[in-house]
This record gives C-alpha cells, structure tokens and sequence, in this order.
C-alpha cells in the first residue's frame, strides 16, 4: 500500500506544486481525515465528492473568497489541492474551465478514429487563453481506455467524461496528464484540452501531444 501511495503523490506534485494556494501546502500529503478537518477550519465546506478508479475527488467551497477547491485523496492521504472553476461546487454539471463571469473561447472538436488495425492514436494541437479543444472517442465497455498528454506549459490539461455524464470521470489538473482506467459504459468519451484559470488569464499559449489508446 505505501508503494502507490507514493508513486501518487509523485504523479500529482507537478499540479500540486504548481496551483496549490500557498496556505494550503501544508495540506498536501497529509492524511484526508485530519486535512478536511483542517480545511473546514479554514472556511472552506465539502459540497460534493466524486470517486474514480484509485482515488476521489471532493470539492471544497469558500463562501468569504469565493474559491473552489478540488480535492484528490489516494489511499487515504491528500495528494493534490486545486484551484477550480466555482460552477464546480455546484451540485450540478461542470462547466468548462475558466473564471465565473468572463467569456469562454468556442471550444474546437475532432473526432477521432483509429487507422484500421490500429488502436491508438496521435493529435498535436495548440490552445491559448480560454480556448478548449475537445475530443471524441467512441469506446465500449470493458476497453481499456489510456490518455496521456505532453505540453510546454505546465498549466495545460486534459479531462475525460464519460457518455450521459454530468461530470468528468477524471480531472488532469488533480491528477496529473496520464489515464488509464477501463471503459464501464459504451458511446461518445469526450476528452478535453484546456488551460487552468491562470494561465488563461494571462493568454499563454500552450502546444501540445496527445495519445489516445482504446485497447481490450
């Protein structure tokens, strides 16, 4: 068990580093039930929580500074603390990544669609402030979906949500630029490149890599 829990800690330190207010560093690495208790001491309430394969995500909001915090807890140890859109702490779906009240660039999509006999494949793009870019991949239940992402700049990520989901089955700013997980329902994933809150402020550009896998 300390084993994964290390090399989830490794895998989340970029992000974690990174995007973690700096009154909530001490956070990262400690143990989830004392950590949320320190989190609600510091004004911050638990709104939701949300379970993947190997970790949860819980949502964390300040009313006084209005801050959204998503929270990635693996084998019981906090191992990221992020900064995320407020419409997160919301009940409801998520929103596309960018600040509450300002304009959010049309996202772009591409379908993607393997070569015949082949199961994975390759697309090169490049995102500035706001803008997204949204992928499809039809995937069916029991494949072994893989994601993995590279960019020059360390404040771009991907999501995945599933088909018919409110929610992203996996969120790269928490968790890091690599997925894998096996597909629990067929149709549409939709995976989406975007920049965090602020880098996209700023307008930074990021070009990137990303690999798409559907396996049995």
């Amino acid at each position: 068990m300390i084993l994964p829990a290390l090399i989830g800690l490794a895998m989340a330190a970029p992000a974690a580093a990174q995007d973690t207010p700096s009154d909530l560093r001490d956070l990262v690495g400690a143990r989830a039930a004392g950590a949320e208790g320190a989190l609600a001491s510091r004004g911050y309430v638990n709104v939701r929580t949300q379970a993947g394969d190997d970790r949860k995500w819980t949502y964390w909001w300040n009313e006084r500074r209005k801050i959204c915090l998503s929270v990635a807890v693996v084998n019981g140890r906090l191992v990221a603390i992020t900064p995320t859109p407020a419409p997160d702490c919301r009940p409801g779906p998520s929103t596309l990544p960018g600040p509450v009240g300002a304009p959010v660039a049309s996202g772009r999509s591409d379908e993607i669609r393997f070569e015949r006999g082949a199961s994975s494949a390759t697309r090169r793009g490049v995102i500035t402030g706001y803008e997204t870019m949204t992928y499809w991949l039809d995937v069916r239940p029991g494949q072994m979906l893989t994601v993995s992402m590279q960019s020059q700049n360390r404040s771009a990520y991907f999501n995945i949500t599933a088909p018919r989901a409110d929610q992203a089955l996996f969120n790269g700013s928490a968790s890091g630029n690599r997925y894998r997980g096996r597909a629990g329902v067929s149709g549409r994933y939709k995976i989406e490149v975007y920049l965090m809150r602020n880098a996209a402020r700023r307008g930074e550009v990021a070009r990137y890599t990303l690999d798409v896998g559907a396996h049995r």
